[in-house]
């Protein structure tokens, strides 16, 4: 599987069994694929299995961010999109346009090529960090309706306007003219309150969790993600998981046990 142009190969970790579903995986800031895989299957649920382990149908796909100038840092970096802040991510948004915009075709491509193989509702959506933030809005932008959205210790970049379209409240914006006119990408689809009754469909399940001790992003930045993903319009059904401590990762065995139970919920996870 090619990956786009200017991204590193996709690490890609075949299913044992037949194929039944895909899970794509992205890292955070500072990460790559075959990182991420790796650190993602070190721990175990609670039944001494690893997640590879738990969903042998699964096709994994960890996907890499290119390198880019990171203006704080003032240094090449791995990373989805630039951002000046994260105890408000509202800071300087604008920086985070042209990183966002790329990544998230990006993703769209590998979500484009993968429903040759399984069907939409069988492909979830897996980010930590600035990869959960970078998924979600694949997940919002993208024509495709997918099985599911598992986000950990993440946020949402352009919170307030996601939260102002999703209803259709702003002037009858939608989804589709927000990313065609902030992010210069087509084709997203629409907001439930924008669409007719026949246009709806089921609303996508999406697990959040979050550790209150997490000093990179700030457990308030969780809050404020999963009140966004609730908002009306939005048809996402958020399920969301606070544990004490893990500091910025997923705790063992209860993260993995949450992360388990969310996907066997999914019919198509087997």
């Amino acid at each position: 599987m090619a990956p786009p142009s200017n991204f590193p190969p996709l690490h890609v970790i075949q299913p044992t069994q037949d194929h039944h579903c895909t899970i794509i995986a992205l890292h955070g800031r500072g990460s790559n694929g075959p990182e991420f895989a790796e650190e993602l299957f070190e721990d175990k649920s609670s039944s001494d299995l690893t997640l590879s382990e738990h969903f042998p149908h699964c096709k994994w796909i960890f996907p890499s961010s290119q390198e880019r100038h990171s203006t704080v840092f003032e240094e090449e970096m791995d990373e989805w999109f630039d951002i000046y802040s994260l105890t408000d991510p509202s800071t300087q948004e604008e920086l985070q346009v042209e990183g966002l915009r790329d990544s998230i075709k990006h993703i769209l491509d590998i979500i484009d090529k993968e429903v040759e193989f399984v069907l939409a509702g069988n492909i979830v959506l897996l980010g930590i960090s600035q990869g959960c933030a970078t998924a979600i809005h694949a997940l919002l932008a993208g024509q495709h309706r997918l099985g599911g959205l598992v986000g950990i210790a993440g946020w949402i970049p352009f919170r307030k306007q996601i939260v102002d379209v999703a209803g259709c409240r702003d002037d009858g914006a939608s989804l589709s003219k927000f990313y065609a006119d902030i992010l210069g990408l087509t084709g997203a689809r629409q907001s439930n309150a924008c669409q007719s009754n026949a246009q709806q469909n089921n609303v996508i399940p999406a697990l959040l969790s979050h550790c209150a001790d997490d000093d990179v992003v700030d457990v308030e930045l969780g809050h404020q993600l999963r009140n966004a993903l609730m908002s009306p319009g939005l048809d996402i059904n958020v399920t969301y998981k606070e544990f004490v401590s893990a500091g910025h990762w997923i705790p063992s065995p209860d993260g993995f046990d949450s992360i388990v139970e969310f996907l066997r919920c999914r019919a198509f996870v087997r």
